[in-house]
């Protein structure tokens, strides 16, 4: 008896996984919207890598100035786009913690003067963009600090109480209070309030937060007039919808494709879930959707602590050959287990930089850059078998070359996997030989995938050049 006729083999049939809109815990089932078309993306924002900054925390200074001296580390990790948390003034009423949170807001046309002054500001953006990098800042349309400087002047700006007390949507955001959309000046101010600082101090885009509280029809108007002075704006919704993006963001946040992740590092699923959720997604999103794909944020535990040093290479190869735009939070590419505070004041520890873990990092950015069928190219998800274990394959193709990402996400090997090729895949790709990009004596042809083992938290890439 033949080899293949020995492998008992488990086909993981595609199943429909069912993908849930996370709007802070409601949500419902994803409908299909792959007949409506977005805008093309900037390309500046396709074919690149964002880097997640806290100025509090990414010096021990924690000003602009300081940060400006770091530029180089930054862009020889091969970043491209900055996204700086907000940079306005904090509030002091109701603030938690020593310093308060950046996103309770007491003046949204000023410098925390923490960081230093505009004219701080404008040179640090001015040399990250001599440097050939995009920056964009966080914007907090939602809600501002309970001592905003408008509410004095505009109290109707402002949601209030039975009382006619100030209030809010989530209690425990007590160092914050709601604005008040249904008031058109309000409207008018925030669309003025962007446009501000795009102009003034030639920024490239916005992180919205929690951008899906806030009216869509709002976006609509606000997205179309910041387009109309930058066509090529970046804007970042910290939400997940896609339509929210047909009212003009650019992406939304992977949060489900990042719990999957967590849900898999913990054994509640398998490897072959992320493919498929991915697959689905991308199937009935908008055409031209740029989903931001991470391992950890602000808001989340670091990538570290949650899927361990002995996973993180297989997670972060996984999020970087994915379709979207993928983002390292500060500190994530050198080995911070620790989330920094919010409210209080912490600094990375540069001194104890993983430097394995940043070499890691810095050739998968130039992984992606070097082959376009990672920004360019279409996302095919194949079907896996295994007599054991937990595996998942994709495809990801453009016009010049084609790349096989082959992973194991549990930590028990998978024995005698195969990646199942239609023949109309197969018939393209016979003569083509695949190199695996972390192993310069690996390769495979598609006339047989076959892997007698795969090795527990293990993503293997092979590329190749189209005749």
């Amino acid at each position: 008896m033949n080899r293949s006729g020995r492998i008992i083999i488990l086909l993981f049939v595609l199943s429909l996984v069912l993908y849930c809109e996370k709007k802070h815990g409601t949500g419902k089932e994803l409908a299909d919207f792959s007949a409506r078309q977005l805008p093309a993306p900037p390309a500046w924002a396709k074919n690149g890598v964002m880097y997640q900054v806290f100025p509090r925390v990414f010096t021990h200074e924690g000003t602009f100035r300081a940060l400006q001296q770091k530029l180089n580390y930054v862009q020889n990790l091969g970043l491209d786009i900055i996204w700086l948390l907000p940079v306005y003034p904090i509030g002091e009423k109701g603030r938690k913690g020593s310093l308060g949170s950046p996103f309770s807001v007491r003046d949204f046309r000023s410098i925390n003067p923490e960081y230093g002054t505009a004219e701080d500001f404008r040179s640090l953006v001015r040399e990250i963009h001599q440097r050939g990098m995009k920056v964009i800042i966080g914007m907090v349309p939602n809600h501002a600090a309970n001592d905003n400087v408008l509410m004095k002047e505009h109290p109707d700006w402002f949601m209030r109480d039975e009382q006619g007390n100030f209030t809010r949507e989530v209690a425990d955001w007590s160092d914050i209070s709601d604005f008040n959309y249904e008031n058109p000046e309000l409207r008018e101010y925030m669309i003025q309030t962007m446009l501000y600082w795009l102009t003034e101090f030639q920024i490239d885009g916005f992180r919205c937060d929690v951008a899906g509280m806030v009216p869509y029809d709002f976006w609509e108007e606000a997205t179309r007039r910041l387009r109309a002075v930058k066509p090529d704006i970046y804007l970042l919704a910290e939400w997940e919808d896609p339509k929210i993006l047909l009212a003009g963001f650019t992406s939304d946040y992977g949060w489900t494709e990042y719990h999957t992740l967590k849900a898999i590092r913990n054994g509640k699923k398998r490897t072959v879930d992320i493919v498929n959720l991915v697959a689905e997604k991308d199937a009935r999103y908008p055409k031209n959707a740029l989903p931001m794909r991470f391992l950890e944020n602000h808001d989340e535990q670091r990538s570290l602590h949650e899927f361990g040093a002995a996973a993180i290479e297989a997670y972060a190869t996984l999020l970087f050959t994915l379709p979207g735009i993928p983002l390292i939070y500060a500190g994530q590419e050198i080995g911070e287990t620790e989330k920094p505070s919010l409210f209080d004041k912490s600094e990375l520890s540069w001194q104890d930089a993983d430097q394995s873990l940043l070499e890691m990092y810095r050739n998968l950015i130039q992984l992606r850059k070097q082959n376009a069928c990672f920004t360019e190219g279409s996302f095919i998800p194949l079907q896996t078998a295994s007599i054991s274990g937990s595996a998942g394959a994709f495809l990801r193709e453009d016009r010049k070359s084609v790349a096989l990402v082959v992973c194991n996400l549990r930590s028990k090997t998978a024995e005698k996997v195969i990646v199942s090729m239609p023949d109309s895949l197969r018939k393209r790709f016979f003569d083509l030989r695949f190199a695996n990009f972390q192993d310069a004596g690996d390769s495979l042809s598609f006339k047989e995938i076959y892997f007698p083992e795969l090795d527990g938290f293990t993503t293997r890439v092979y590329l190749a050049e189209k005749k």
